[in-house]
Protein backbone atom coordinates (compact mmCIF):
# COMPACT_ATOMS: atom_id res chain seq x y z
CA UNK A 1 0.00 0.00 0.00
CA UNK A 2 3.03 2.29 1.32
CA UNK A 3 4.65 2.10 -2.52
CA UNK A 4 1.34 2.23 -4.32
CA UNK A 5 0.71 5.70 -2.60
CA UNK A 6 3.86 6.91 -3.71
CA UNK A 7 3.14 6.09 -7.23
CA UNK A 8 0.18 8.03 -7.53
CA UNK A 9 2.22 11.29 -6.01
CA UNK A 10 4.69 10.91 -8.16
CA UNK A 11 2.12 10.60 -10.83
CA UNK A 12 -0.05 13.71 -10.08
CA UNK A 13 3.68 15.06 -10.05
CA UNK A 14 4.64 14.71 -13.29
CA UNK A 15 1.55 14.20 -15.47
CA UNK A 16 -0.76 17.22 -13.81
CA UNK A 17 -2.24 18.01 -17.39
CA UNK A 18 -2.99 14.74 -18.13
CA UNK A 19 -4.66 13.89 -14.59
CA UNK A 20 -6.94 16.71 -15.37
CA UNK A 21 -7.70 15.54 -18.62
CA UNK A 22 -8.39 12.12 -17.49
CA UNK A 23 -10.32 13.70 -13.96
CA UNK A 24 -9.02 12.44 -10.69
CA UNK A 25 -12.05 10.87 -10.46
CA UNK A 26 -11.30 7.84 -12.45
CA UNK A 27 -7.97 7.09 -10.48
CA UNK A 28 -9.04 7.27 -7.17
CA UNK A 29 -12.79 7.36 -6.85
CA UNK A 30 -14.79 10.43 -7.11
CA UNK A 31 -15.78 10.25 -3.06
CA UNK A 32 -14.71 7.40 -1.12
CA UNK A 33 -17.72 5.42 0.48
CA UNK A 34 -16.99 6.91 3.71
CA UNK A 35 -16.26 10.99 2.63
CA UNK A 36 -19.40 13.26 3.66
CA UNK A 37 -17.81 15.89 0.90
CA UNK A 38 -20.58 15.79 -1.88
CA UNK A 39 -19.14 17.31 -5.13
CA UNK A 40 -20.98 19.70 -6.82
CA UNK A 41 -21.11 22.16 -9.27
CA UNK A 42 -22.72 25.67 -9.37
CA UNK A 43 -25.35 26.10 -12.53
CA UNK A 44 -26.33 29.21 -12.86
CA UNK A 45 -27.83 31.35 -15.39
CA UNK A 46 -29.72 34.69 -16.62
CA UNK A 47 -32.49 32.29 -18.69
CA UNK A 48 -33.71 28.66 -18.85
CA UNK A 49 -32.11 27.76 -22.08
CA UNK A 50 -28.82 28.91 -20.88
CA UNK A 51 -29.19 26.85 -17.12
CA UNK A 52 -30.13 23.68 -19.49
CA UNK A 53 -27.06 24.78 -21.71
CA UNK A 54 -24.75 25.11 -18.70
CA UNK A 55 -26.20 21.86 -17.26
CA UNK A 56 -25.25 19.41 -20.78
CA UNK A 57 -21.16 20.67 -20.22
CA UNK A 58 -21.65 20.35 -16.08
CA UNK A 59 -22.97 16.30 -16.77
CA UNK A 60 -20.15 16.17 -19.51
CA UNK A 61 -17.55 16.34 -16.99
CA UNK A 62 -18.93 13.72 -14.69
CA UNK A 63 -20.35 16.37 -11.96
CA UNK A 64 -23.66 14.40 -10.39
CA UNK A 65 -25.22 17.84 -8.12
CA UNK A 66 -25.70 21.19 -8.95
CA UNK A 67 -26.96 23.98 -6.85
CA UNK A 68 -29.43 25.57 -9.32
CA UNK A 69 -29.13 29.73 -9.57
CA UNK A 70 -31.40 31.89 -10.65
CA UNK A 71 -30.54 35.29 -12.48
CA UNK A 72 -34.14 36.37 -13.35
CA UNK A 73 -37.96 34.92 -12.73
CA UNK A 74 -38.72 31.70 -14.62
CA UNK A 75 -42.14 30.69 -15.65
CA UNK A 76 -44.04 27.49 -14.27
CA UNK A 77 -43.22 25.96 -17.48
CA UNK A 78 -39.59 26.84 -17.84
CA UNK A 79 -39.20 24.98 -14.39
CA UNK A 80 -40.79 21.63 -15.74
CA UNK A 81 -38.37 21.83 -18.73
CA UNK A 82 -35.62 22.42 -16.59
CA UNK A 83 -36.81 19.81 -13.95
CA UNK A 84 -37.11 17.19 -16.38
CA UNK A 85 -33.19 18.32 -18.63
CA UNK A 86 -31.61 17.91 -14.96
CA UNK A 87 -33.52 14.35 -14.74
CA UNK A 88 -32.07 13.08 -18.17
CA UNK A 89 -28.38 14.45 -17.39
CA UNK A 90 -28.85 12.40 -13.80
CA UNK A 91 -28.06 15.48 -12.48
CA UNK A 92 -29.46 16.17 -8.36
CA UNK A 93 -30.17 19.38 -7.31
CA UNK A 94 -28.98 19.90 -3.76
CA UNK A 95 -29.86 23.31 -3.34
CA UNK A 96 -31.59 26.16 -5.08
CA UNK A 97 -30.12 29.92 -5.22
CA UNK A 98 -32.86 32.54 -5.11
CA UNK A 99 -30.26 35.79 -4.41
CA UNK A 100 -31.91 38.85 -2.86
CA UNK A 101 -31.79 41.16 0.04
CA UNK A 102 -33.87 40.68 2.18
CA UNK A 103 -33.98 44.46 3.18
CA UNK A 104 -35.77 44.61 -0.18
CA UNK A 105 -37.53 41.83 -0.77
CA UNK A 106 -39.19 42.71 -4.19
CA UNK A 107 -36.05 44.67 -5.62
CA UNK A 108 -34.14 42.55 -8.31
CA UNK A 109 -31.05 44.64 -7.90
CA UNK A 110 -28.73 42.23 -6.21
CA UNK A 111 -28.57 39.43 -8.85
CA UNK A 112 -31.85 39.26 -10.85
CA UNK A 113 -34.23 37.05 -8.34
CA UNK A 114 -36.56 38.69 -5.56
CA UNK A 115 -38.83 37.05 -3.29
CA UNK A 116 -41.35 36.67 -6.27
CA UNK A 117 -38.37 33.85 -7.37
CA UNK A 118 -37.96 31.89 -4.29
CA UNK A 119 -41.91 31.78 -4.22
CA UNK A 120 -42.17 30.54 -7.78
CA UNK A 121 -39.36 27.82 -7.26
CA UNK A 122 -40.66 26.93 -4.29
CA UNK A 123 -44.43 25.84 -5.52
CA UNK A 124 -42.18 24.00 -8.17
CA UNK A 125 -39.28 22.42 -5.57
CA UNK A 126 -41.25 18.79 -5.70
CA UNK A 127 -40.36 18.52 -9.62
CA UNK A 128 -36.54 18.49 -8.59
CA UNK A 129 -36.86 16.74 -4.89
CA UNK A 130 -35.09 19.62 -3.19
CA UNK A 131 -36.24 21.78 -0.55
CA UNK A 132 -32.77 23.67 0.53
CA UNK A 133 -32.68 27.51 -0.78
CA UNK A 134 -29.88 29.95 -0.60
CA UNK A 135 -30.16 33.94 -0.42
CA UNK A 136 -28.23 36.74 0.71
CA UNK A 137 -29.16 37.91 4.25
CA UNK A 138 -29.78 41.38 4.17
CA UNK A 139 -27.91 44.66 3.83
CA UNK A 140 -29.42 48.50 3.79
CA UNK A 141 -27.87 49.54 0.89
CA UNK A 142 -29.10 49.00 -2.39
CA UNK A 143 -25.77 47.65 -4.13
CA UNK A 144 -24.82 44.29 -3.73
CA UNK A 145 -20.99 45.37 -2.76
CA UNK A 146 -22.19 48.56 -0.92
CA UNK A 147 -21.26 49.07 3.10
CA UNK A 148 -23.65 50.53 5.03
CA UNK A 149 -22.21 50.63 8.82
CA UNK A 150 -26.44 49.95 9.92
CA UNK A 151 -25.96 46.75 8.84
CA UNK A 152 -23.44 45.49 11.97
CA UNK A 153 -26.10 46.79 14.50
CA UNK A 154 -28.70 45.44 17.27
CA UNK A 155 -31.49 47.07 14.79
CA UNK A 156 -30.23 45.48 11.21
CA UNK A 157 -30.20 42.10 13.36
CA UNK A 158 -33.95 42.62 14.83
CA UNK A 159 -34.78 43.47 11.37
CA UNK A 160 -33.57 40.71 9.84
CA UNK A 161 -35.15 38.19 12.43
CA UNK A 162 -38.54 39.79 11.37
CA UNK A 163 -37.56 39.81 7.88
CA UNK A 164 -36.79 35.84 8.14
CA UNK A 165 -40.48 35.07 9.99
CA UNK A 166 -42.66 37.69 7.95
CA UNK A 167 -40.82 37.12 4.55
CA UNK A 168 -38.59 34.02 4.33
CA UNK A 169 -40.08 31.17 6.42
CA UNK A 170 -44.19 31.90 4.68
CA UNK A 171 -42.60 31.22 1.70
CA UNK A 172 -40.69 27.66 2.78
CA UNK A 173 -43.10 26.47 5.49
CA UNK A 174 -45.36 24.25 3.14
CA UNK A 175 -42.69 22.55 1.50
CA UNK A 176 -41.11 22.14 4.72
CA UNK A 177 -38.08 24.42 2.93
CA UNK A 178 -34.65 25.34 4.76
CA UNK A 179 -32.59 28.27 3.96
CA UNK A 180 -28.93 28.82 4.28
CA UNK A 181 -27.62 32.61 4.14
CA UNK A 182 -24.71 32.84 1.78
CA UNK A 183 -22.51 35.32 4.19
CA UNK A 184 -20.80 38.52 2.45
CA UNK A 185 -18.80 40.61 5.11
CA UNK A 186 -20.88 44.09 4.01
CA UNK A 187 -23.81 42.31 4.69
CA UNK A 188 -25.81 41.66 8.00
CA UNK A 189 -24.47 37.85 7.76
CA UNK A 190 -21.15 39.41 7.63
CA UNK A 191 -19.25 38.52 10.55
CA UNK A 192 -19.41 35.64 12.79
CA UNK A 193 -20.42 37.61 16.03
CA UNK A 194 -23.74 39.14 14.16
CA UNK A 195 -24.41 35.63 12.14
CA UNK A 196 -24.72 33.83 15.39
CA UNK A 197 -27.17 36.37 16.63
CA UNK A 198 -29.15 36.22 13.47
CA UNK A 199 -29.26 32.39 13.75
CA UNK A 200 -29.90 32.02 17.18
CA UNK A 201 -33.85 32.64 17.28
CA UNK A 202 -33.92 29.64 14.99
CA UNK A 203 -33.78 26.01 14.45
CA UNK A 204 -30.28 24.68 12.49
CA UNK A 205 -32.88 22.58 10.50
CA UNK A 206 -35.22 25.35 9.35
CA UNK A 207 -32.39 28.59 9.31
CA UNK A 208 -28.41 27.76 8.79
CA UNK A 209 -25.48 29.16 6.30
CA UNK A 210 -23.58 28.44 3.12
CA UNK A 211 -20.27 27.62 4.33
CA UNK A 212 -18.36 30.46 2.56
CA UNK A 213 -15.12 31.24 4.46
CA UNK A 214 -13.41 33.91 2.36
CA UNK A 215 -16.87 35.69 1.99
CA UNK A 216 -16.65 36.48 5.36
CA UNK A 217 -13.15 38.24 5.15
CA UNK A 218 -12.38 41.87 4.48
CA UNK A 219 -9.30 43.13 3.32
CA UNK A 220 -8.28 44.13 7.26
CA UNK A 221 -9.15 40.43 8.37
CA UNK A 222 -6.70 38.68 5.24
CA UNK A 223 -3.75 38.10 7.68
CA UNK A 224 -6.24 36.28 9.77
CA UNK A 225 -7.89 34.61 7.52
CA UNK A 226 -7.43 31.06 8.96
CA UNK A 227 -7.87 31.59 12.93
CA UNK A 228 -11.64 32.98 11.18
CA UNK A 229 -12.08 29.13 9.18
CA UNK A 230 -11.26 27.87 12.86
CA UNK A 231 -13.27 29.87 14.69
CA UNK A 232 -16.56 28.99 11.90
CA UNK A 233 -16.48 25.46 12.33
CA UNK A 234 -16.06 26.15 15.90
CA UNK A 235 -18.76 28.25 17.07
CA UNK A 236 -21.62 27.83 13.14
CA UNK A 237 -20.66 24.43 12.64
CA UNK A 238 -23.87 23.23 13.63
CA UNK A 239 -25.38 26.04 11.01
CA UNK A 240 -23.67 24.44 7.73
CA UNK A 241 -26.19 23.35 5.23
CA UNK A 242 -24.09 23.45 2.34
CA UNK A 243 -20.44 24.36 1.27
CA UNK A 244 -19.21 26.47 -1.87
CA UNK A 245 -15.74 25.74 -3.04
CA UNK A 246 -14.08 28.86 -4.67
CA UNK A 247 -10.70 30.36 -3.41
CA UNK A 248 -9.52 34.28 -1.90
CA UNK A 249 -6.92 36.41 -2.77
CA UNK A 250 -5.72 39.94 -1.18
CA UNK A 251 -4.69 42.11 -4.29
CA UNK A 252 -1.68 43.74 -4.18
CA UNK A 253 -2.74 47.64 -3.18
CA UNK A 254 -4.22 45.61 0.06
CA UNK A 255 -7.63 46.69 -0.03
CA UNK A 256 -9.35 43.97 -2.09
CA UNK A 257 -10.30 40.33 -1.64
CA UNK A 258 -11.15 38.66 -4.73
CA UNK A 259 -12.79 35.48 -5.52
CA UNK A 260 -10.96 33.05 -8.39
CA UNK A 261 -12.16 29.48 -8.28
CA UNK A 262 -10.75 26.76 -6.22
CA UNK A 263 -6.74 26.50 -6.73
CA UNK A 264 -6.58 30.31 -7.50
CA UNK A 265 -5.51 31.65 -4.90
CA UNK A 266 -4.42 31.22 -0.87
CA UNK A 267 -7.17 29.34 1.10
CA UNK A 268 -6.05 26.57 3.63
CA UNK A 269 -8.00 23.62 1.53
CA UNK A 270 -6.59 21.06 3.91
CA UNK A 271 -7.99 22.90 6.91
CA UNK A 272 -11.00 23.37 4.66
CA UNK A 273 -11.33 19.86 4.22
CA UNK A 274 -10.60 18.93 7.11
CA UNK A 275 -13.06 20.85 9.31
CA UNK A 276 -15.89 19.71 6.48
CA UNK A 277 -15.42 16.29 7.14
CA UNK A 278 -15.26 16.84 10.96
CA UNK A 279 -18.75 17.38 10.60
CA UNK A 280 -19.77 14.13 10.28
CA UNK A 281 -22.79 14.55 8.02
CA UNK A 282 -23.10 14.49 4.28
CA UNK A 283 -22.34 17.98 2.96
CA UNK A 284 -22.83 19.29 -0.53
CA UNK A 285 -19.59 21.22 -1.92
CA UNK A 286 -20.34 23.15 -4.44
CA UNK A 287 -17.55 24.41 -6.59
CA UNK A 288 -17.96 28.07 -8.45
CA UNK A 289 -16.46 31.14 -9.82
CA UNK A 290 -15.14 28.46 -12.82
CA UNK A 291 -16.54 29.04 -16.30
CA UNK A 292 -19.23 26.40 -17.21
CA UNK A 293 -16.71 24.93 -20.23
CA UNK A 294 -15.76 21.56 -19.77
CA UNK A 295 -12.02 21.98 -19.98
CA UNK A 296 -11.66 24.30 -17.08
CA UNK A 297 -14.62 22.52 -15.09
CA UNK A 298 -12.55 19.06 -15.26
CA UNK A 299 -9.13 20.63 -14.54
CA UNK A 300 -10.76 22.11 -11.37
CA UNK A 301 -12.92 19.11 -10.69
CA UNK A 302 -9.44 17.27 -10.56
CA UNK A 303 -7.39 19.62 -8.41
CA UNK A 304 -10.34 19.49 -6.08
CA UNK A 305 -10.27 16.20 -6.28
CA UNK A 306 -6.82 15.86 -5.57
CA UNK A 307 -7.17 17.84 -2.45
CA UNK A 308 -9.60 15.61 -1.22
CA UNK A 309 -7.03 12.48 -1.69
CA UNK A 310 -4.42 14.26 0.63
CA UNK A 311 -2.34 15.05 -2.64
CA UNK A 312 -1.15 18.34 -2.71
CA UNK A 313 -2.07 21.43 -1.06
Amino acid sequence: MKTSMITRRHFFGAVGATVAGIGADKLFGAEPAKDNIRLGMMLQGGSVALLQKNAQAIASVGFERVQVTFFAHPTADELKSLADTLKELKLKTVAFGTYFNLFSPNDTGFMGASIATMKRVAEHASLFDCNQFVTWSASYSAKFRGEDPRNHTPEAVAQLHRAIREVVLPVLDPIGGRVAFEPFFPHVVGTLALTKEVFAPFPASRVGMVLDPPNFISPDLYPKREEEMRRLFRELGDRIHLAHFKDMKLNAAGDNVGYPGPGGGEMNYPLLISGIRKLQRPVPCIIEHIKPEPAEMTKTKAWVEARLAGIGS
